[in-house]
């Protein structure tokens, strides 16, 4: 069964406010008050099989306990050993070989990211962009496959089995 690994901020949680990456730098609690995108109880129900993984880059550790909060408040069924947290600009394929154990081929990366998902993909995996009002590809930078809703998740991890 392919693992599913799913961003956080910008993909499931709403990072679409004025000055939000300093907010998010030094405002304890930033994070954890953040709306969580329409459909997330797709998500939730689908970590309920337990090939669903967040793998999230934060700036420290305040921003890693502020994201647990989000986590246990819209992921109650997201196991705690599917939880892994990066340092942004870290390549999140390389932290999932290393702190997970998983190969990344044919594994699927969700993140409204483009850089990410070109690394992910140049380990072998299969990157899916989260389309929104902030990431919306106006660049056309990436051409791989694309979701506006979360509930269009299933239906694009089927594409790519």
């Amino acid at each position: 069964m392919k693992k599913i690994f799913l961003d956080l901020d910008g993909t499931l949680a709403r990072f679409n406010v004025r000055n939000a990456l300093t907010r998010f730098d030094n405002e304890i609690g930033f994070f954890a008050k953040l709306l969580a995108y329409k459909n997330i109880e797709e998500i939730n129900e689908m970590a309920k099989i337990g090939n669903v993984y967040i793998i999230s880059a934060s700036p420290n550790k305040q921003a890693d306990q502020d994201k647990m909060k989000w986590v246990n408040k819209y992921l109650p069924s997201m196991p705690l050993k599917n939880i892994v947290f990066c340092r942004i600009g870290e390549n999140k394929a390389e932290i999932i070989k290393e702190k997970v154990g998983v190969d990344i081929k044919g594994n699927i990366l969700l993140d409204d990211y483009t850089k990410n998902l070109e690394q992910w993909e140049s380990a072998g995996g299969v990157g899916i962009k989260r389309l929104t009002s902030v990431a919306d590809n106006s660049t056309g930078k990436w051409k791989g496959l694309a979701i506006r809703n979360l509930r269009e998740l299933k239906g694009a991890v089927t594409l790519v089995a």
